[in-house]
C-alpha cells in the first residue's frame, strides 16, 4: 500500500514538473491583450558625416513616450506585438564657437515630437503563472511632427556689454541649422531597429529595456548624399496588461 501511494506521489510530482517544463516554453493559456505603455528615454544621437569628415554635433538628451501595444500569440510563446507611441524627445546640441570671435554660445538644444509605428517579434519565457521573460526585436518607423532648434548666443560689444541673440526654426525646413552650418532639412519619416528584453509580473505589470538603431540617413540628400546622420535612442518602459 505504502508502494503505491508512494509511486503515485511521484508520477504526479513528474507529472508537475514536465507541466512547468512544457509551460516555460509553450503555455497553453496564452491569450491576446491591449498594454499602456510609459517609457523613459535616452537619445543617442549619432556623428554628422560629409564626406569622410565625421563631427559630433549633438549630445544625448532626455525624453519620454506614452504608447499602446497589441500583443497576439502565434504559435507556442511566440508572439507579434505591434503598437503606437507618441513621443518627446529632447537633445543638446554641441557647438564649437572658439572660431567665432566675440560670440558665445549659452544655450543651443533641439526638441522633437512626433510618433513612433513599432512591430516586435518576441518570445516570452513562463517561469511562473505570474512572472514571463520576453525578448523581442523588430522594426520601428517613425514620423515627425516637429524637430525645432533653440539657439542662444551672447556677443561682447566694444563698450564691454553683452547682448543676448535668441534664433530658432524648424528641422524641418530646408534652410535648417544642423550645428555644423546651413544644410538640407530633415526628413519626417526615420526608421530604426528595436531590441529589447521585458518581464510581465503579477499577471498585470510589465517593465523592459530596449534600444532602437537608426537605420536611415535622417538628413535629406545634398550634394549627392554627402551629409549622413542616424539616431539611436534607449527606453526604460514600465507597463500594465489589460
Amino acid at each position: 500500500m505504502k508502494k503505491t501511494i508512494l509511486l503515485a506521489m511521484a508520477l504526479l510530482a513528474g507529472a508537475s514538473v514536465a507541466s512547468a517544463q512544457s509551460r516555460i516554453l509553450n503555455n497553453p493559456n496564452n491569450k491576446p491583450y491591449v498594454g499602456a505603455r510609459l517609457s523613459l528615454e535616452s537619445s543617442v544621437p549619432g556623428d554628422l558625416s560629409y564626406s569622410n569628415v565625421k563631427k559630433s554635433v549633438y549630445n544625448p538628451g532626455a525624453g519620454v513616450s506614452l504608447g499602446v501595444v497589441y500583443n497576439q500569440p502565434v504559435i507556442a510563446n511566440f508572439y507579434v506585438q505591434p503598437g503606437l507611441e507618441l513621443y518627446y524627445n529632447t537633445q543638446k546640441m554641441d557647438l564649437d564657437d572658439s572660431s567665432l570671435e566675440n560670440i558665445r554660445m549659452k544655450s543651443h538644444s533641439q526638441r522633437s515630437f512626433g510618433m513612433r509605428v513599432p512591430v516586435m517579434l518576441g518570445y516570452h519565457f513562463d517561469f511562473t503563472p505570474k512572472v514571463n521573460v520576453a525578448v523581442f526585436t523588430g522594426p520601428v518607423l517613425k514620423v515627425g511632427f516637429s524637430d525645432d532648434y533653440y539657439l542662444t548666443s551672447e556677443t561682447a560689444m566694444v563698450d564691454n556689454e553683452a547682448v543676448r541673440a535668441h534664433a530658432s526654426g524648424s528641422m524641418y525646413n530646408d534652410n535648417a541649422f544642423t550645428g555644423a552650418g546651413p544644410a538640407n532639412a530633415y526628413n519626417r519619416v526615420d526608421c530604426a531597429w528595436r531590441i529589447g528584453v521585458g518581464v510581465n509580473f503579477l499577471k498585470n505589470y510589465y517593465v523592459g529595456l530596449s534600444g532602437d538603431l537608426g537605420m536611415v540617413n535622417k538628413i535629406k540628400h545634398d550634394n549627392n548624399g554627402a551629409y549622413n546622420q542616424k539616431d539611436n535612442l534607449f527606453q526604460l518602459t514600465l507597463g500594465y496588461n489589460f
